[in-house]
């Protein structure tokens, strides 16, 4: 199973792109973020998504919203479930048989910080509550936050800036604690340089100067079935990359 996870910085600007990268990699599971989009404003073909059962899950007005995509071929016993404490159109989960893929896209906490680490808070309660169900899981999106120092080029690595702050590392540490994997550091634990987002300015793309904030966590079983997970830098259409893991599942 290929499961890919984008922050597209935009579904409508992001359209052709998503769609020719579609057809070059086909996903098994495809989850996205920032789409800031209402369902029917998605542009087609995108909307449907040929080979594909979508639910879209945005708002209105263009901000925040998640999206996931399951190939037809894979939809053993297939539901969409909006978790409880999703808020600004930013959880979205898919069950696939005894497979629940948890698409989030975590508040950067610029305007309300603690709403943030509340956010995250009720995020690994209800991870808990899925191991505790027997479910295996896959966690994965944009968590706006870099996980260590090694995540973060030196130039952006500032003490105290936001998506640094020890209690938000902390929270990732914690899903880790619940049996949780980094599917990225699995399989480069000693990696530099590897970053998922670029601002937009100062050519930092380019210069690779960026941060690793985009992540695909898997429980233990899933996580020893993993065969790799790698960024896919070459997708340079948003200011993230597309994070893409292989599990043997």
């Amino acid at each position: 199973m290929i499961i890919a996870s984008w922050n597209v910085n935009g579904i409508r600007s992001r359209a052709a792109h998503l769609s020719r990268w579609l057809q070059v990699h086909r996903p098994d599971v495809l989850c996205l973020q920032e789409i800031r989009a209402h369902p029917e404003q998605i542009p087609a073909p995108i909307k449907e998504m040929p080979g594909y059962t979508s639910r879209w899950h945005g708002a209105f007005g263009g901000y925040s919203g998640v999206s996931i995509h399951v190939r037809n071929n894979r939809l053993a016993e297939l539901q969409f479930t909006i978790p409880y404490f999703d808020e600004e159109t930013r959880v979205l989960q898919a069950d696939i048989g005894s497979l629940s893929v948890v698409n989030v896209y975590v508040p950067l906490g610029h305007k309300n910080f603690l709403q943030k680490l509340e956010f995250f808070d009720a995020l690994i309660g209800y991870i808990d509550a899925l191991q505790y169900e027997g479910r295996k899981v896959v966690l994965c999106g944009d968590l706006n936050v870099a996980h260590t120092d090694a995540d973060v080029h030196p130039d952006l690595l500032h003490e105290g800036a936001l998506c640094l702050r020890p209690d938000e590392r902390e929270r990732l540490d914690a899903i880790i604690r619940l049996g949780l994997t980094d599917l990225f550091r699995k399989h480069h634990p000693r990696a530099t340089g590897a970053y998922s987002w670029w601002p937009y300015v100062g050519q930092a793309r380019n210069r690779n100067v960026g941060w690793r904030i985009d992540y695909i966590f898997a429980t233990a079983d899933l996580a020893a079935a993993s065969r790799g997970c790698r960024i896919a830098r070459e997708e340079s259409s948003s200011d993230h990359s597309p994070v893409v893991a292989e599990i043997a599942y």
